[in-house]
């Protein structure tokens, strides 16, 4: 992931990673009662099935779910 700050919905991009034409980024919005999700993306701008969690760690757990699912 480049330093470009990106954001969807409220949310900062703060982490991801990208296989193949695919990328999987974890966003932070601490005013929101989730305030993590995991999406998918596509062109940097296409935000699409969202897991919204209470934790780093449980966001982290889906984009690792979503990475080994994705090879």
């Amino acid at each position: 992931m480049d330093t470009e700050k990106r954001s969807n919905q409220g949310y900062e991009i703060i982490e991801g990673c990208t296989i193949g034409r695919k990328e999987i980024v974890i966003g932070y919005h601490p005013k929101a009662p989730n305030p993590y999700v995991c999406w998918y993306c596509k062109d940097r701008s296409n935000y699409y099935q969202g897991c919204y969690c209470n934790t780093i760690e449980a966001a982290r757990k889906k984009l690792i779910e979503r990475y080994q699912d994705e090879c």
